[in-house]
């Protein structure tokens, strides 16, 4: 039956619109429908003139899946027999899925028994890409132990306590080398790209009683166990982060010059900022707020920019960097030409 029709607008795979029929069909299948309803689906799960064109060519039967029912006049059923559009993958979606499954990160997100059967799915496939095709920069070398065992089953602990949100018993090796044990609520996992570290928001309660929150480096749990006690409400991580955001941001400018602002904006795209363009000398100023648990990793990552970046604000952050300059030149160390008012 779909030979004998033109369906142009499914010419992209699983396209937009090919996903707004398939929500359609899937409606009508389990009851009838009225065409505006059919509209309202097509402004749901498309854009904003979906309905205009996926509508009309459903309920004048152009495209043969709606029929009428008879003893509802205005309402439309599905005709199909079998389920909606089964979408199998194609060689180059299985090239993609065998790339990402060689990332040493994939494993932290599946069991041994599903990447078994992963594999042996995908053995015969070759990957759209491998890993040593990347040159990266500007990378931390000590990135966390993703393939160690310990590792991924405190991320799967995380993970489950995340979507459950049921507190755990920590066992957490610090900084400085103590060890501190602690109930806390999971709530946020951010994965940091410079440094290949994931960090775990959690909420704890102080010895006052007051609720904080406390960002972990997940290599460096030594336990992680279930309390079976959970949280009936999920927390607003974002407003206590904002709490503890510095008074003065950093403020920079970013010239015009190897991409710089690019490369700033993706560099930066952790942090809260507001960027606007000084159309005075046509380059951009950059806000930055900022926790200042990080103020030495901010500083390391706007140094490493060099002269496409000048320092304008705060004074007490623009006395760091220079410091900095100032023991690398002793050090005699290649020095980083940033610019500070």
């Amino acid at each position: 039956m779909m030979k004998n029709h033109d369906f142009f607008l499914f010419s992209e795979l699983y396209t937009c619109y090919y996903q707004v029929v398939a929500r359609i069909l899937q409606e009508a299948g389990s009851h009838p429908v009225t065409r505006s309803r059919l509209e309202k689906l097509a402004g749901e799960y498309g854009y904003g003139e979906s309905g205009l064109s996926i509508v009309p060519q459903l309920v004048s039967g152009r495209w043969p899946f709606l029929e009428s029912d008879s003893r509802r006049p205005g309402f439309y059923g599905c005709r199909l027999k079998h389920p909606v559009f089964p979408q199998p993958l194609t060689n180059l979606q299985k090239s993609w899925l065998k790339a990402l499954v060689s990332d040493p990160r994939f494993c932290l997100f599946f069991t041994d028994c599903q990447l078994t059967e992963l594999n042996r799915w995908l053995e015969d496939t070759k990957p759209l890409f491998r890993v040593s095709d990347f040159c990266l920069f500007d990378q931390y070398g000590d990135h966390d132990p993703f393939s160690s065992a310990m590792y991924r089953k405190h991320m799967y602990v995380i993970l489950n306590a995340l979507y459950t949100r049921q507190l755990l018993s920590l066992s957490y090796m610090t900084g400085k080398k103590r060890i501190l044990a602690c109930t806390c609520l999971p709530c946020r996992l951010e994965y940091g790209q410079r440094d290949g570290k994931f960090r775990l928001y959690a909420m704890s309660a102080g010895t006052s009683g007051r609720r904080r929150m406390d960002v972990l480096n997940v290599a460096r749990i030594l336990s992680a166990e279930e309390t079976g006690k959970f949280s009936p409400e999920p927390v607003d991580v974002d407003a206590f982060l904002n709490r503890a955001l510095c008074r003065e941001p950093v403020v920079l400018e970013i010239t015009t010059e190897r991409n710089a602002l690019e490369r700033a904006m993706l560099h930066f795209s952790c942090y809260q900022k507001k960027v606007e363009r000084l159309e005075d000398t046509g380059r951009y100023r950059c806000t930055i707020y900022y926790d200042k648990r990080w103020e030495t990793e901010l500083l390391i990552q706007i140094l490493s920019f060099g002269p496409v970046i000048k320092v304008l604000e705060p004074e007490s952050f623009v006395l760091q960097i220079r410091e900095r300059v100032k023991n690398q030149a002793a050090l005699g160390q290649p020095q980083t030409h940033i610019a500070s008012h």
